[in-house]
């Protein structure tokens, strides 16, 4: 009987060590576990959440200096539109003119300004 004992410990520890290391049973391809049900009942748990107040702040997930920097820079690179007070963002409209080592500028506004807006709408400086 002590020979048996002596022999049946291993054999404990590797049908201990298989059980541990056990694999589990391959699941159903998840369109198939995706039913009505389960789909309703995680849309009313997310709203639950949300309701609770566990929910993040968008205006706050990405409003890190570096994202406020990129969203100025993007906005101010954008083409203006033609029949907007801003037509003439990247097209100059004023005059400038050098006088005794000194330049001089002078802005032109009005009706003045349509040569300047026809220039911007042909050099496509405006949509």
């Amino acid at each position: 009987m002590a020979v048996v004992g002596l022999g049946l410990a291993p054999l404990q520890a590797m049908a201990q060590q298989l059980e541990d290391h056990k694999v589990a049973a391959p699941q159903a391809p998840l369109s198939l576990r995706l039913t009505d049900e389960v789909i309703d009942r995680a849309v009313r748990e997310t709203l639950a959440e949300q309701a609770a107040g566990n929910r993040l702040r968008p205006e706050k997930a990405l409003s890190g200096d570096a994202y406020r920097k990129f969203e100025r820079a993007f906005s101010e690179a954008e083409k203006p539109d033609c029949l907007h007070p801003d037509a003439m963002k990247f097209q100059p409209h004023s005059l400038a003119f050098r006088l005794a080592g000194q330049t001089y500028g002078i802005g032109v506004g009005g009706q003045l300004a349509i040569p300047f807006w026809l220039a911007a709408i042909v050099r496509g400086k405006c949509n």
